[in-house]
């Protein structure tokens, strides 16, 4: 698709969407197509040189490869216990690797708990806080487990995780460092500026310190391209010079049996994964400071696919994108949706369990309540409230108060012992029943 077409759709769904900044790269094996539309680069500010957006989660990525590079040179272990590294390490959560880690399926809580003023010492509060289900065993996203990749990157290199992922991945790559949030350099974003819905602004939102190996990278679609380019089957050979090919085999497949439900069809180290075999694509979703910033690769087909917006809206524009493509060519993957749950929506929310009350984990809180008419609420930890419908028995379609063509997945886990509704798994976290 060239960047004319690219732009149309781009153009469409800026104005549909009201994103004053969106931008697009579709790379294939003619080429890397790279449009950008909205208001912002309709003025003299809107150059492609400006334009800094938050990769905001899609930083794991990255944080990931690095790790990925250590251990080829021997100087991490897939497999070597944490606490083997890194002291002090809670005893409760001895059994974590970095495989674990890497595929989000440590145990781990979702955040570190309180506000660790260090890398250091959110790793040890997140062990501290205790393990959801042993290491291996399912499947629980983890910023606090990136925060752990990280202090392994700075134990392993002897350098801050900033400096090791520009010297290791974003240099190589051509990619210029741009950061958010505190730590050397103020906070400022080098190379350009972030994108808001108010503006151009030289400094970005804030990033903790021991969350910048999960959050805190910023560029460009044509960074994303590029990146992505490291993990496509006919890659060159400065590529697998940057990370050979067992590494990124790895990290193109699930470790373990432990399914991301609703998120995605599977999870390897670092990505998530959409279909199976020659079909799979990779990818991963992520929004932050009222962006958003998807990314997909399809080895086989030598295809990248990146899309950044300065809009929270960017979400459903992405989603809108990728119908469009569909429609095209590329059959893009993307999460499941109620049509692939298990069964038929059968008793609407009143089929679902009794699922009222407050879910955790660690220091996040979900909280499911009915109306007055019954209808099952879930509500976040942001406040978003989502109507409860129900597939089967245990596994429900989530659609945000207001948004009825939103859809989510979740499901309902039981004890095997005493039978009860003990856990819930949504929106890529597995959280216990408190009350």
């Amino acid at each position: 698709m060239d960047a004319r077409r690219l732009g149309e759709m781009l153009g469409e769904l800026a104005h549909r969407h009201r994103i004053s900044a969106v931008q697009c790269a579709l790379r294939g094996p003619g080429g890397t197509s790279v449009a950008r539309a909205g208001e912002f680069f309709a003025g003299a500010r809107g150059t492609a040189e400006s334009v800094t957006l938050p990769f905001a989660s899609v930083t794991k990525l990255f944080t990931a490869a690095v790790a990925m590079q250590l251990v080829t040179d021997g100087d991490l272990g897939l497999d070597e216990p944490v606490r083997d590294r890194l002291s002090p390490w809670a005893d409760a959560a001895s059994g974590v690797t970095l495989r674990h880690l890497l595929s989000h399926c440590s145990g781990l809580v979702c955040d570190a708990p309180g506000e660790p003023g260090s890398a250091a010492r959110a790793a040890t509060a997140t062990a501290a806080a205790g393990l959801l289900f042993p290491p291996g065993s399912a499947f629980s996203y983890s910023n606090a487990g990136f925060t752990v990749v990280g202090r392994l990157i700075e134990t392993a290199t002897g350098m801050s995780w900033r400096q090791a992922v520009t010297d290791f991945l974003l240099g190589p790559l051509g990619i210029a460092p741009a950061f958010l949030g505190g730590g050397p350099g103020g906070g400022a974003v080098r190379g350009g500026h972030v994108v808001t819905r108010n503006g151009t602004v030289p400094i970005a939102p804030a990033v903790p310190r021991a969350a910048e190996p999960a959050a805190a990278l910023a560029g460009r679609v044509e960074d994303l391209a590029a990146f992505g380019g490291l993990f496509l089957d006919d890659r060159d050979s400065a590529s697998r010079a940057l990370l050979d090919d067992e590494a990124v085999a790895a990290m193109r497949q699930p470790p373990f049996d432990a399914a991301p439900f609703g998120l995605a069809d599977a999870w390897g180290l670092g990505w998530a994964l959409y279909g199976a075999g020659s079909g799979r694509w990779l990818g991963l979703d992520a929004a932050g400071a009222g962006t958003a910033c998807h990314i997909r690769v399809h080895p086989a087909g030598g295809t990248v696919l990146a899309f950044q917006a300065d809009s929270a809206a960017g979400a459903a524009a992405w989603g809108d994108l990728v119908t469009l493509l569909r429609a095209e060519g590329p059959a893009v993957g993307m999460p499941p949706t109620g049509a692939a749950a298990p069964g038929t929506a059968t008793g609407g929310d009143r089929a679902l369990p009794d699922c009222t009350g407050r879910w955790v984990n660690g220091e996040t809180v979900y909280r499911i309540s009915r109306t007055a008419s019954g209808t099952a609420v879930l509500e976040d930890d942001d406040g978003t409230e989502y109507h409860l419908s129900g597939h089967g028995v245990r596994v429900f379609s989530a659609r945000p108060a207001g948004k009825p063509d939103t859809e989510h997945l979740g499901r309902f886990l039981t004890d095997p012992e005493s039978g009860r509704t003990t856990l819930l798994q949504f929106g890529g976290r597995l959280m216990r029943r408190a009350a």
